[in-house]
């Protein structure tokens, strides 16, 4: 998926007005395609659920897997075979890993002046499609861990103690490996402060359960567009996974928030490397459960790439009579959302409008959206005489 490409079918479009070399306003536009739900009402579970692995814009196999078992569940089937669910795991910590590595091998080294590793992506990309047998996974998720310690992070693997500070982090950045380079740049691109108040509440894996607590039986279309948890707007992904790692608070109390989400990203990779590996280990937390807030009505939570999907389902007479899918990007991308907060306190210190356009666009590529985006900035009224950057 190409991060800044308008052409094709509608994109995410960012709108940024700016004055003085700060943002002044933003507004986001998330098209329908990001939810799927409706693509599948009307339809048998077995057909929808390989319509979604088809055609769903983003995490096909997340998705699938996400209505297969919400549908099962609304049927009142029983739970799948140990073996089953296992496979499943598998295959949703694959296509997480190649998610990452898509974004951290493709999209991010061009965006800082380096050269995208396409190939090295596309060695790992070809094997992780065919996910789901037990030796050749638990193989493969070894070789992703090697991936993860001997080149996007070879620095921090190097000496057994961790790094005290943001002295000793660069140190181990100058290290060594792909992604140790595009952090490097970006922490010396400086820190952005995002005051306390402006901060998005980090989203917490809860189970299916939970949210069947939380939501109730059936969420209303208000929290299908502009998803709430305790009332407020909230982050969910690799950020509100691995917060509390010490490498990663190290990045979030310097201010550098989008280097910290990167870094996040990589150890979900070694983290899905583990559930290839070892699926259902006491170590591991499953990454899909479901349950049943109703008659016929099934629910299923899984953890993605993004961050969390939710997908309700109510059957009737053996089909889809209605289906709500909540994905990652309806919690980040909304409009009192992280990256809308984020964005608001971006600021260049020579003013430029350039600079202040890729900061935009290194933080959508932070929070990773689903879909292709475009970002625009304009000057605001008072600003006119300055040129808009193009997008």
């Amino acid at each position: 998926m190409s991060t800044q490409d308008s052409s094709g079918d509608d994109p995410i479009r960012v709108l940024a007005t700016h004055a003085g070399g700060k943002i002044l306003a933003v507004s986001l536009h998330l098209p329908e395609r990001a939810w799927m739900g409706g693509a599948v009402i009307g339809m048998a579970p077995a057909e929808g659920v390989e319509h979604l692995r088809q055609h769903a814009s983003h995490s096909p196999q997340a998705h699938a897997h996400a209505l297969a078992l919400a549908c099962a569940l609304a049927a009142g089937e029983p739970p799948p075979e140990k073996a089953e669910r296992l496979r499943t795991e598998r295959r949703l910590a694959a296509e997480m890993i190649d998610m990452h590595l898509r974004r951290l091998l493709v999209d991010w080294p061009p965006s800082l002046g380096f050269e995208p590793r396409t190939n090295r992506y596309g060695e790992f990309h070809r094997r992780l499609l065919h996910a789901g047998e037990h030796e050749n996974d638990f193989l493969l998720g070894g070789e992703v861990l090697d991936l993860v310690a001997r080149e996007l992070l070879a620095g921090f693997f190097n000496q057994i103690r961790m790094p005290h500070g943001i002295g000793e982090f660069l140190d181990r950045l100058a290290g060594g490996g792909s992604l140790s380079s595009v952090l490097g740049e970006l922490i010396a691109q400086g820190p952005s402060t995002v005051p306390p108040e402006r901060r998005t509440a980090l989203l917490g894996t809860l189970s299916a359960d939970a949210w069947a607590t939380a939501v109730g039986t059936w969420p209303n279309a208000e929290f299908i567009h502009h998803p709430r948890y305790a009332g407020e707007a909230a982050e969910t992904g690799p950020l509100a996974r691995h917060a509390a790692s010490p490498l990663v608070r190290i990045l979030l109390e310097r201010g550098n928030r989008i280097s910290a989400r990167l870094f996040a990203k990589a150890i979900d990779v070694a983290d899905c490397a583990s559930t290839m590996r070892h699926p259902g280990s006491e170590e591991v937390a499953p990454l899909i459960d479901a349950c049943r807030p109703a008659p016929e009505v099934g629910l299923a939570r899984v953890i993605t790439a993004r961050g969390a999907l939710l997908c309700w389902v109510r059957l009737a007479e053996g089909r889809i009579a209605d289906c709500a899918i909540v994905p990652a990007g309806a919690w980040n991308l909304q409009p009192d959302g992280v990256y809308c907060r984020e964005a608001m306190c971006l600021h260049a210190a020579d003013g430029n409008p350039e600079a202040l356009k890729r900061m935009l666009e290194w933080l959508m590529l932070a929070i990773d959206p689903s879909l292709p985006f475009v970002v625009e900035l304009v000057a605001a009224a008072e600003d006119a005489g300055a040129a808009p950057a193009s997008a």
